[in-house]
């Protein structure tokens, strides 16, 4: 009777472990919110409905706020909100301390405590964002290593890539360069250096690098039924940074014990069941981080202009003119050699209007992507 007694004792504490566990991670955006319509024709019931059709859109557009800041300032927003009203269906989930009210003037006031769901809204902002910024180009870099051995081939660097691509980002394929930078590529990895890896990111001309480790190692070896199960440890930490400034914005770090049939295929089984769900988390967080100012010190984003052919006063002129820019916040000169200028510039804008301010001081562009925009003297 006793150990039927803690054994039902036991099981109703690990049943509230796992609820309070789950309650937790199911994370809210509550706010402040109100609508209103006007009373037409006597006719309650259809402000009632439109009022409270306001009090979503102001819950939402609120909560977009909540969860990126700074998102308001965006070049895109209106398009980023509107596609988030267009699909708001269970995005709030629940609205407390609802009152109501009618002026004098006619018009129903709605009022209340709205609960919005992040992971649910990410889901729908995430891609709406991504798709603004231009589709940033992301560099993957994982050095894989299962027991003692470096892989040719890394399991969770593809299954990250993957992820990344199904998101709307772009991929830096370090795969097309040639057997000199292969071997850059590969001891750079290797080295997990941040300085090193940044510097190889920012030469593919990668907006962010998401760089990491994943090791894996034998923990036991048996046979079942005649066939030889390895019992294997995995381990997958990845960070993100932004490449121009090597702020890091986002980290993930994970581990499992997966059986294979050779040490091999146990480390792989468990990569492809980490990497997508730790790329998952960092997907929204990269996005958002590009909008919101996280890539740096200053409020808005951050680019690199490289502008060729020009004197060194040239330069000077430029760097001092494009601070002069609407939008732009700060003007950084990271070098000058061989007629060349490099600049960080830190903005509140897209790289294409950054183009465009270029183009107006007599650059001629010559290529852009989301994060950098390279230019020579026009002729």
């Amino acid at each position: 009777m006793r150990r039927t007694l803690l054994s039902v004792l036991c099981t109703c504490a690990l049943l509230l472990l796992l609820l309070t566990a789950l309650a937790s991670g199911t994370e809210k955006i509550v706010v402040e919110a109100e609508g209103m319509a006007a009373i037409a024709n006597g006719d309650v019931a259809r402000a009632r409905e439109e009022a409270r059709r306001q009090l979503y859109r102001d819950a939402l557009e609120k909560g977009i706020g909540a969860r990126v800041q700074g998102i308001t300032e965006m070049k895109d927003f209106e398009v980023v909100r509107d596609t988030v009203f267009s699909r708001s269906e269970g995005l709030v989930t629940a609205t407390e301390n609802l009152k109501e009210e009618q002026t004098n003037d006619g018009i129903l006031r709605l009022t209340a405590q709205c609960t919005v769901s992040a992971s649910t809204l990410d889901g729908v902002l995430g891609p709406a964002v991504i798709d603004a910024l231009g589709n940033p180009r992301i560099m993957v870099l994982v050095d894989e290593v299962v027991d003692g051995e470096r892989q040719f081939l890394s399991t969770a660097e593809g299954e990250v890539l993957k992820a990344f691509q199904k998101a709307g980002y772009m991929l830096v394929d370090p795969g097309q360069a040639g057997a000199i930078r292969k071997g850059e590529i590969e001891a750079a990895k290797i080295s997990g250096d941040t300085a090193v890896l940044q510097e190889l990111a920012r030469s593919f001309q990668s907006d962010v690098l998401i760089h990491g480790k994943a090791q894996a190692s034998t923990a036991t070896k048996q046979k079942v039924s005649g066939v030889v199960l390895y019992a294997v440890n995995s381990q997958l930490q990845l960070k993100a940074i932004i490449t121009q400034t090597a702020h890091i914005i986002g980290a993930e770090g994970s581990e499992q014990r997966v059986q294979g049939t050779s040490p091999n295929d146990g480390a792989m089984k468990a990569f492809q069941k980490l990497s997508p769900r730790m790329a998952g988390s960092l997907l929204h967080t990269v996005a958002y981080a590009l909008v919101s100012g996280a890539s740096g010190s200053i409020p808005g984003r951050s680019f690199k202009v490289t502008v060729s052919d020009l004197s060194f006063a040239e330069a000077r002129s430029l760097r001092d003119s494009l601070g002069e820019v609407r939008g732009v916040n700060g003007v950084y000169q990271r070098a000058y050699a061989n007629r060349t200028l490099e600049l960080d510039v830190s903005a509140e804008t897209s790289s294409e209007e950054i183009a465009i301010a270029l183009e107006a001081l007599g650059v001629e562009i010559t290529g852009i992507t989301a994060g950098t925009v390279n230019g020579r003297k026009g002729r």
